[in-house]
């Protein structure tokens, strides 16, 4: 009897540890099969800055907000935060009509998972004859919507003191 008692934990102990093997194994094919491929995110990231760029340059405000998601926030230098798409086209819509004329975003680093990638960087505006306006460094949150990776918050900093901006008296929104 004791000797099948013994069988008996033997056979249930090599069970539970084959199942507790597979489950292991099945866990880690699940993790590699589901892990997050940061070099796609990194591609996505550059592809939507070159994309944002060219609608900037082109002054297509509406397109330029399309690169953000719907409950986006934008937090400028010497103005209240820009919130949601409608106010951030409006708030791009102004800084070209205070002459800067092209924008120049150069990644430094990205790096995130699944849920939001951090994108840091650094920024040049130009005014309409390419003179250099501003300089600065940025931080942009990205979140995938509707598929896509998309700027949920954008922060930036000049290098430049406020007073040697050139920006026409009022032509930045007050929000």
């Amino acid at each position: 009897m004791l000797r099948n008692l013994s069988c008996f934990l033997l056979f249930i102990f090599c069970t539970i540890a084959f199942i507790s093997c597979n489950e292991q194994d099945k866990l880690e094919i699940e993790k590699s099969a589901s892990a997050f491929d940061i070099k796609q995110g990194e591609a996505s990231v550059l592809q939507t800055n070159q994309h944002f760029m060219k609608a900037f340059k082109s002054g297509d405000t509406l397109e330029v907000s399309q690169c953000f998601t719907s409950d986006a926030k934008v937090m400028a230098p010497h103005i209240q935060p820009v919130n949601g798409r409608k106010d951030i086209s409006s708030f791009i819509s102004h800084l070209i009509k205070s002459g800067i004329a092209d924008l120049k975003l150069s990644t430094i680093k990205i790096w995130g998972d699944s849920s939001i990638l951090v994108e840091e960087g650094t920024y040049v505006q130009l005014d309409k004859q390419d003179n250099q306006i501003d300089t600065g460094e940025y931080i942009a949150l990205w979140r995938q919507e509707t598929g896509n990776w998309k700027m949920y918050r954008d922060i930036w900093t000049s290098n430049q003191p406020a007073s040697a901006i050139k920006v026409e008296e009022g032509s930045l929104p007050k929000h």
